[in-house]
Parts: C-alpha cells; structure tokens; sequence
C-alpha cells in the first residue's frame, strides 16, 4: 500500500483520516445548530484575541490525508487545529489503478488511521474513497474542512458579516446561483441566523441591502459593506474560529455537526459528518 506519513510537533504538521464523514450537503442547515455553531465560533475568537483560548486538542491527532499532488491549501486546517494543542501529520495516499488480488488498500489504510489518529481530513480524494474510508476508520472524517465549497466557510463568512452588523434589521443582497451547494447553504444559513436575505441573480437589484455577498465567481465570493470589501485578515480568522468550532464538537464531544448519510448538516448531535 503506498502510503507515506510525517508526522511532528510543534509548528509542523500531519495528515489525518478518520471514520465520521463531514461533507458538504446541498440539504438545508438547521437553524438552531447554525446559531450554535456560530455561537461557539465567536466564543473561540474572543478567547483567542484575549489569550485565554486553551489546549482543547492537547493529546489528540489529527491526520489531513494528502494525494499525489494536493490541491487546496490546508496551512489554515493545520493551523486551527494546532492553536488548540492538537498534533497534525500529513499522510499521503495513491489508490492504485488496480488492486491486487485479495489485497484492499483503502480498507487497510482506514484501519491504520482509525488506530493512530483521532480524526482525519481527506479533502484530496474522491468521494467514494473518502466514504471507505469513513465506514472503516471508526474516528470523525472531514471531507475537505478547509475548503470554500464546505458548509463551514458559509458559516464563517456570516460570522464575518455579524460582526460589522447583527440581524435584527440587517440584510444581504446575495449575487449568484442560490440552488448552488454552497449558495444554498448560504442563503439558508443567513436566514437562520436571522438576515433578510434578497437574491439579485446576476446584478445588484437593490442598494437598501446592508451588505452585499458577490458569488458570481465560485472560487473567491466578495463580501462588502456599504460598497467597500469587509477586511480578508477578519474573514481568515472568523474560518479558523469556525473550523476549530467544528475540531472540538466532533473530536472532543463526538457529535457532528453533519450527517452525510441520514440528516442535513449542521442537524444531527449523534452522528457523522
């Protein structure tokens, strides 16, 4: 099985996979989880900013599980997930094209993972292997925790928006396609945290909106205020403060914000992601 692991401490970090699938959904996110998500994310921001945040993860794993050539960017997962004392270890994988006769690779690298590790993102491979992998491992499994198209940078870019204005009586003109996955989480999100919500399609429609959410192009949304872009460095550590909400809940407590398999994120307390 091709498999190469580094681990460390301190400022380095490791790739981890775990059992409990957390994975984008195109379902609805509850309301109430999503003010407590968003509850616990700003919780974590103000003890970060007063020095006081802690070492949650002390003592626990976590593996971001990397293919032949990574795509998105995991320094801010690496990073969320230090901040409270967790270990992290990058562990690359290459599914072979054909596996040999009597040989499972993916299982056995869902087993080994599940013994070492706590926890495990694997936002480099595909679903369905990501899915083994969940079913094998027995530890939470992130599909790919840190990247846009997950529910938890939906959540932070609302907590973003909170923080310059809080519903009651603040309002988004959201431009892109809300039956989207991430647009959908969005707009249903947004609401449950009490924001009117306006969809203008392709053109701004209205200039009464508080704030003004350009998804027009995928891969980096616009958030603005009054005309003006609301600050990337508040933006950055509002997802950390959310991805580490997300570490905690699953790892410490055990209770998943998502469940791929039976509920729409952010809903079930009892099973995976």
């Amino acid at each position: 099985m091709p498999v190469k692991s580094r681990i460390a401490a301190g400022p380095t970090f490791a790739v981890v996979t775990s059992g409990i699938s957390i994975s984008p959904q195109r379902e609805p996110l509850a309301a109430r989880n999503v003010l407590a998500t968003l509850a616990a994310a700003e919780r974590l921001r103000t003890q970060a900013r007063a020095g006081t945040a802690g070492q949650s993860l002390r003592g626990k794993n976590l593996a971001l599980l990397l293919g032949p050539s990574p795509g998105a960017d995991i320094s801010a997962l690496r990073r969320a997930a230090q901040d409270l004392g967790a270990r992290v270890a990058e562990v690359r994988f290459t599914e072979p094209a054909k596996p040999a006769p009597g040989r499972d690779d993916v299982h056995a690298l869902a087993r080994m993972l599940g013994r070492m590790y706590d926890a495990v993102d694997c936002e480099a491979l595909a679903p369905a292997t990501a899915r083994r992998i969940e079913q094998d491992a027995g530890v939470p499994v992130y599909h790919g925790l840190c990247l846009d198209e997950h529910p938890a940078r939906v959540l932070a870019d609302l907590m973003t928006l909170r923080e310059h204005r809080s519903p009651p009586g603040a309002s988004i003109l959201f431009l892109g396609d809300p039956k989207a996955p991430r647009g959908s989480h969005f707009v249903s999100a947004a609401r449950a945290a009490g924001f009117d919500v306006l969809v203008g399609g392709g053109q701004p429609a209205s200039k009464d909106a508080t704030f003004l959410v350009d998804a027009r192009h995928s891969a980096h949304w616009k958030l603005l205020a009054s005309a003006l872009p609301l600050d990337e460095a508040r933006r950055a550590e509002n997802h950390r403060c959310v991805m580490q909400a997300v570490l905690l809940d699953t790892i410490v407590k055990a209770s998943p914000f998502f469940d791929v398999r039976q509920t729409p994120p952010f809903q079930s307390p009892h099973t995976g992601m």
